[in-house]
């Protein structure tokens, strides 16, 4: 092939691998007769070989390429398209964030987006929440008026319910938040006498919760009961929830011989009980249907 120099005998003329150090035909020394052959004798060989090297080769490559891409283009082709028709689908609706929707109904079930209320008078809304994705949700609503001074929103422990409550004359917007979704609600407090979907007819404000105050303490637990003397006065104050009721309560004693107890004016707040003689007596203080029991009892000394 060339690739191992040759050498010509110097002897016999005969050529031999130049890593022979005698002739093989003569037996004579390279080094005393031999000579080395030229490369021109091999150059012609060597560039065809070499050519047809670097032609195979590319062509190899090209082989390659061509078969590998044409193979790929089926599979790809089959497997794109479930991909466009189902799973494009699929990937989008996963990696889409899930739109939450706030909707607020009326006590009667009607949507509303605004609310006309009098002065004193109430509603309650209520708050569903959905989900694109068909998830529960677990976020408690908030509930928020912009001007407490005329329009007081008051939700229950879920946040699902709240009672909006007109408490001065103007407008208010009572917004109900769940995560980043708000549901914006006009409250218009004035004389009013619309009565159709997303107005409210004014209501009697009733009172759900009452206790009651002396001079030093409210009167509940272990400090249900104070004690008096002969003739003295023990001032106490009703509590009311919530506090626009307009209902004026009522005070009575189990025993007036014992402790008497009388308002200190029309509003029927505040009250006084005073002792009479040694005893104990209840008193009752009422107002729309919730009353608050508590005891004063009087040791019979004079001040």
């Amino acid at each position: 092939m060339g690739l191992i120099p040759q050498v010509k005998c110097g002897r016999c003329d005969r050529t031999y691998s130049g890593l022979r150090s005698r002739c093989p035909y003569c037996g004579a020394h390279r080094h005393k007769k031999g000579k080395r052959v030229t490369d021109s004798d091999n150059a012609t060989w060597k560039l065809i070989i070499g050519v047809l090297l670097i032609v195979v080769l590319i062509a190899a490559v090209i082989v390659i390429l061509v078969t590998g891409s044409g193979e790929a283009d089926p599979d790809d082709g089959d497997e794109k398209k479930p991909n466009n028709a189902g799973d494009g689908v699929e990937n989008s609706s996963s990696d889409a964030k899930p739109v939450t929707t706030i909707t607020v109904t009326a006590s009667d079930g009607s949507v509303v987006e605004n609310i006309s209320l009098s002065f004193g008078g109430t509603t309650e809304l209520t708050a569903t929440v959905t989900s694109s994705d068909g998830t529960a949700n677990t976020i408690t609503p908030v509930w928020m008026s912009s001007n407490e001074g005329v329009v007081d929103a008051t939700a229950d422990e879920t946040g699902t319910k709240c009672t909006v409550a007109g408490v001065g004359e103007g407008t208010s917007i009572v917004t109900v938040t769940v995560g980043d979704t708000k549901k914006e609600i006009t409250v218009t407090v004035g004389d009013t006498s619309s009565t159709g979907p997303g107005s409210s007819v004014p209501q009697t404000v009733v009172a759900s919760g009452l206790t009651v105050k002396s001079k030093y303490h409210e009167l509940t637990g272990k400090w249900s009961q104070f004690t008096v003397k002969i003739a003295e006065i023990q001032e106490v104050t009703a509590v009311i929830t919530p506090s626009n009721v307009t209902s004026v309560p009522t005070w009575e004693s189990s025993d007036e011989s014992v402790v008497a107890v009388t308002p200190i004016d029309e509003t029927g707040i505040k009250a006084r009980c005073t002792g009479v003689s040694q005893g104990v007596a209840t008193i009752t203080v009422t107002v729309d249907a919730v009353e608050f029991k508590f005891q004063v009892r009087c040791d019979g000394k004079t001040l």
